[in-house]
C-alpha cells in the first residue's frame, strides 16, 4: 500500500511540473507572439511593404560600363569588396558581390535607430526618456560615453545621435538594452534584410544589398515623419568619419554616412544627396589591409559619383567643388 502511496505521489507530481512546463511555454510562446504583432503593426514597416508595392520608374541609368571600370580597379586589391549602388529616382542597381555575407561592424547601428525612431512614431517610446549609464555598458572602441562616469543619464535622443554621429558603441550598448535584441532582429526581417546577425560573438553580420536598404529605410522614414526622418539623416549628415565615401564626393555635395570598421573590416554605407540624382551606396570590405581599403572605397566612390554627375544639370555645381583623394 506504501509502495502505491509513493508511485501515485510521483505520477502526481509529474502532472503537476509538465502542466506548469506546458503552461509557462504556453505564456511564453504567447508573450513572444505579441511583441512581434507589436513590432509587425508598426507605421514605418506597413509604410515600406506600401512603398515596395508602388510601381518603380523604368530604369534609365545603364551599369555596365560602370561595374566593369570598379571590378577592373578591384583586381588589383587583395580580400573581398561587396558593393550596391541604387538610384533613388530609378531604381537603377550596380552590384558586385551585393549578397555575399560580411561583418557588419557598426553599419548596423542605422537600422537600431530606424527602430528607435520607428516606436517614437507610434508613441511606443519617448526618445525624451533617459537611461542610466552601467558598467556592462561601457565598451572601447570609438564613442565619448567610454570616459563617462558609471550612472550618467542620458535621453534615448541623445543616445541615437552619439550611436551615429560618433559611432559610440556605449550609446549602442544602452539602446540595445532597451530595445531587445531579439525585438530588434525580428525588426530588421520585417524590413527586408536578407541576413540577419546571430547575435553576440556568433557574428554581426550583413550584406552590402541590406546595408543599402538600410539608408534607403531612412529616406522612408523621413517621407512618413519628416520630423524625425530629418533628424536621423542629420545624424548621418553630421558623421565624424569622412575618409570613406565621402572622400570621392566633392565637398559641395551633402553625403549622409554611417562607416564600421574591426579588424580586417573596413566599411560605409552612405546616401548621396545629388541634387535630381540622390543615390545609396554600400561597400563592405574584408580580409583587407585598412588603409588600402579606405583608399579604395573612396576611390569608388569618386567613379560612381562621376557616372551619376553626367545625368545631372551642370549648373548646380560650383567651380570651387573639386573631388578629394
Amino acid at each position: 500500500m506504501a509502495s502505491l502511496i509513493r508511485k501515485g505521489g510521483r505520477k502526481r507530481g509529474f502532472i503537476y511540473v509538465s502542466t506548469f512546463f506546458f503552461l509557462t511555454c504556453t505564456l511564453l510562446a504567447s508573450w513572444f507572439m505579441w511583441k512581434q504583432n507589436q513590432i509587425s503593426s508598426l507605421q514605418f514597416i506597413v509604410y515600406l511593404n506600401e512603398r515596395e508595392d508602388k510601381t518603380v520608374v523604368a530604369e534609365e541609368i545603364d551599369y555596365s560600363q560602370l561595374e566593369q571600370k570598379i571590378k577592373s580597379y578591384l583586381y588589383r586589391f587583395s580580400g573581398t569588396y561587396g558593393l550596391y549602388v541604387e538610384d533613388l529616382a530609378t531604381g537603377a542597381t550596380l552590384e558586385i558581390n551585393a549578397d555575399k555575407s560580411f561583418p557588419a561592424a557598426s553599419v548596423i547601428k542605422v537600422p537600431l535607430i530606424l527602430f528607435l525612431y520607428s516606436l517614437a512614431i507610434d508613441d511606443r517610446i519617448d526618445l525624451d526618456e533617459e537611461m542610466v549609464l552601467e558598467a556592462g555598458d561601457i565598451e572601447s572602441g570609438t564613442g565619448i560615453l567610454k570616459t563617462e562616469a558609471v550612472g550618467t543619464t542620458y535621453t534615448l535622443r541623445q543616445l541615437a545621435q552619439y550611436t551615429i554621429e560618433y559611432s559610440d558603441n556605449s550609446a549602442t550598448n544602452m539602446l540595445m538594452r532597451r530595445l531587445g535584441r531579439e525585438n530588434f532582429y525580428f525588426f530588421l526581417r520585417l524590413m527586408g534584410a536578407e541576413i540577419i546577425p546571430l547575435g553576440p560573438g556568433k557574428g554581426n553580420i550583413m550584406c552590402a544589398r541590406d546595408a543599402a536598404l538600410y539608408l534607403k529605410g531612412v529616406m522612408a522614414l523621413r517621407e512618413l515623419h519628416p520630423e524625425y526622418g530629418q533628424e536621423v539623416l542629420q545624424y548621418l549628415l553630421n558623421s565624424k568619419f569622412d575618409d570613406r565615401i565621402p572622400a570621392g564626393i566633392p565637398k559641395g555635395i551633402q553625403v549622409a554616412n554611417k562607416i564600421g570598421t574591426q579588424v580586417n573590416v573596413v566599411n560605409d554605407a552612405a546616401i548621396v544627396l545629388l541634387n535630381g540624382k540622390p543615390y545609396v551606396i554600400a561597400i563592405l570590405c574584408s580580409h583587407i589591409h585598412e588603409q588600402e581599403a579606405v583608399g579604395a572605397i573612396a576611390q569608388i566612390s569618386k567613379l560612381v559619383f562621376e557616372y551619376h554627375r553626367q545625368y545631372v544639370p551642370l549648373d548646380i555645381f560650383t567651380e570651387e567643388e573639386g573631388i578629394s583623394n
